[in-house]
């Protein structure tokens, strides 16, 4: 936990998964903490790099969600990433609270979780009077698509007034959404197990480097 909370967002999904049998964990878990040492073992000079040279200071959100991937509740998955520049200021990985109905309704429970944060970001770089331009970056054009619509349809109606809070955030030109693709959206590491190469490329992009 304490290098998911500092330096290696990498393992912060096999963290977040494993939590939940803190209380009553069994053989399997034990063999699963085992492997992520050993990942540890293999690649303990690995941790966030901050450059100086940032490049144009912009926020940018990446959100996504693993649809249904936990086999005991069926709930789905969250995960999201904040970069500032080139740098990665903050991320999570957390089982929704509800278990969603549609690929589309798990995205956009997880952008609503993003949006939350990218407000509380935005309050901040006010009072540090900084201008930043604040954008989200999500893999699902559905979710997308119902941030922007303001009618209710059969297929959305009973997704809770909670989550419509990207909708009303995006009415006050708080930030933008924008599409990105599943290959390149790097909060996916944070919502499912990845293979080596995929795992690899997103913690390289993600700022951690050796």
């Amino acid at each position: 936990m304490y290098l998911v909370t500092c330096t290696r967002p990498d393992i912060a999904h096999a963290v977040s998964v494993l939590s939940q049998f803190c209380s009553h964990p069994l053989e399997v878990h034990h063999a699963a903490v085992k492997r992520v040492f050993r990942y540890l073992s293999g690649t303990c000079s690995v941790g966030l790099i901050y450059s100086r040279n940032t490049g144009p200071l912009s926020l940018v959100g990446f959100s996504d969600a693993g649809y249904g991937n936990c086999l005991d509740t069926r709930r789905s998955w969250s995960g999201y990433g904040f970069l500032l520049g080139s740098s990665l200021i903050s991320w999570r990985s957390t089982k929704q609270h509800s278990v969603s109905t549609s690929t589309t309704e798990a995205e956009y429970m997880a952008l609503s979780v993003t949006a939350r944060h990218a407000s509380w970001y935005a309050i901040g770089m006010k009072e540090l009077h900084y201008q930043v331009p604040i954008i989200l970056k999500c893999d699902n054009t559905s979710s997308i698509n119902l941030g922007h619509n303001t009618i209710i349809s059969q297929r959305s109606k009973h997704i809770d007034i909670h989550y419509h809070y990207v909708r009303e955030c995006l009415i006050n030109h708080k930030f933008t959404v924008d599409y990105i693709s599943t290959e390149e959206n790097v909060a996916d590491i944070f919502t499912k197990p990845l293979d080596a190469a995929k795992h690899s490329k997103f913690t390289q992009q993600l700022g951690c480097a050796v």
